[in-house]
This record gives structure tokens, sequence and C-alpha cells, in this order.
């Protein structure tokens, strides 16, 4: 395998706007991954970030790239256009929606109708429009700008865009979805009070040694995946912050896809065209265990 770049980002659902995003990179080749960087750059900066990274060949982002079909059909009949035929004429007109605005419609909406991807992965995922925590509806809408931003050039969305040669692919992951499929644990880990540090940390520990370990230790179901390294820098902030290793986990999940595609399910499977509306998440499907 010819050594690539390939990055994840945790986009994190925090009320406040720019939020503390942590960006992943890591080195893929022949003998697995390795994270090089793992730093916070703000949502308000990981566009520029990510432009700025040469030679990047894939990356995973932890948000929501668009909305449940039925939520796009009612907005498209509200303010008073023809339905949406594509993704990309979905941004490009969100571009132009205040966030008050498209706030409105969701609360008018009243619904958090899922996508076909979030009803796969039941009950740990949210719908796009969930109003609680996380602030699902406002990462969502600045996630899907920070898409329509993007050089169509340099970068290929996936599934609603062909991967172009040469371009970088853009791809929805579900970090907690992806923790699932390795039988890690996936939740519990994210508590800020002072009085679960002990608890979160030993938490994060578990599932990053789990990451490392998971060839040796995981079972011949995991033996193909490829093998990650971080140095004891990097697992400090990932300890520290659990954006911080939610982004490692993207990383990761990107690192699986680039080296064993057919791990993951296939969106186009369920012969759905919503999906071309609607987007994927990106996530190993859960592995049946191997017989001793």
């Amino acid at each position: 395998m010819v050594e690539s770049l390939i990055a994840g980002a945790d986009f994190s659902g925090s009320r406040e706007t720019p939020n503390q995003t942590w960006l992943a990179v890591g080195k893929l080749d022949s003998m697995g991954v390795e994270i090089v960087e793992l730093r916070q750059t703000g949502s308000h900066r990981l566009a520029a970030e990510l432009a700025a990274i040469g030679g990047l060949k894939a990356v995973g982002l932890d948000f929501p790239f668009s909305l449940p079909a039925e939520f796009l059909r009612f907005c498209a009949e509200k303010q008073g256009l023809a339905p949406f035929q594509s993704w990309q004429e979905l941004v490009e007109h969100l571009v132009f929606v205040a966030f008050d605005e498209f706030l409105a419609l969701v609360k008018e909406f009243g619904k958090e109708a899922k996508r076909l991807t979030d009803l796969e992965f039941r009950a740990i995922a949210k719908s796009p429009l969930h109003r609680g925590h996380p602030f699902m509806v406002q990462m969502t809408y600045h996630g899907m700008r920070l898409l329509a931003g993007l050089d169509p050039d340099r970068f290929s969305v996936l599934p609603f865009q062909d991967i172009r040669p040469g371009a970088c692919a853009i791809l929805e992951v579900f970090p907690r979805a992806t923790l699932v499929a390795l039988r890690l644990p996936d939740s519990g880990y994210k508590s800020p009070e002072k009085k679960d540090r002990e608890r979160v940390e030993a938490l994060r520990k578990q599932i990053l040694e789990g990451l490392v370990q998971l060839r040796e230790k995981g079972g011949s179901v995991y033996r193909d995946y490829p093998r990650l390294t971080i140095n004891k820098s990097l697992q400090h902030q990932a300890l520290v912050s659990a954006d911080a290793l939610d982004a490692v986990v993207a990383c990761y999940t990107i690192a699986v896809w680039s080296v064993l595609p057919g791990a993951f399910p296939d969106p186009f499977s369920l012969d759905n065209e919503d999906v071309l509306l609607e987007g994927w998440a990106f996530a190993p499907a859960v592995a049946a265990q191997a017989k001793p």
C-alpha cells in the first residue's frame, strides 16, 4: 500500500459557535495507521485546516451531512420551492438561509424524524433534528454549510458525489457506531463533571488500548483491520478530552474504510434514492463473533 494521509474530526455538539472541534491526522501505510497530529482547530477553522493538508486522501467528519427526506420536502413546500433534486442543490440553498429561519422550520415541523442511516443504528443514533443535548440542529446546520464551502476540485462528499481522481473523499462517520462494531465502550466517557473524571478517563484509556490492541486481543474477526499507533503525548490529549478521542476514532474509521471497504454496509443496497438526499454515516458492520 502506498503511504497516504487521512484524517478524522469531531465536530462538537456544544451550544457555542464556533465550537471546540478536534482534528486527528493519520499516516496510513501497509503497517497500519499512525496518528501524527491531534489538535483543536475550532469549527470555524476546520475547512481551512483540511485544505492546508497536502495529499489528504480521505476524511471522516462526525456530524450529519444532511437531513431527513421528510423534513426536506416540508422545507421546500414551506419556502415555495420545488422539491430538492440533489444534495448539492440543498446545501447551496442552505448557505442563504439564516440559522434562526432554519430553526423556525425545525420547530414548525415538530418531529425528530430520522434518516435511513439513523434508522440503521436504531437506539444509538439521534435525528439531525434533535434539539436537546447534543445540539444536533445547530451542528447539522453549520456542518452542512462547511461542506458547501469545500473546494469541489479537491474534495468529494460521499455518497452524494463520485470520488474524482486525485480528490479527497469526505465521509460522515459515527464514532459511537464504530466503537460498537469493535466491541469497545461506546458511552459513559464524555461526562464533563469533575466527580466523574477518574471514571471517564479510565473508560477513555480502555477505548484507546482497545484500538491499539485490536488485532492482538480482538480475536480473529479483526485480524485484517489496520494497526493503530499513537504516541504517549497524543494519547494523553485523548484521555483528557472526549472530543479529541472521538477525532481519533473518526480517523481510525477512515483507516478501516480505506483498507477494508467491504466491512462497511453499502448505502445503495437499500435501493432507496432518499440516500442521495439524506446521506449516510459510514461505520463498520458489527461482525459476527468468530467461533473458538
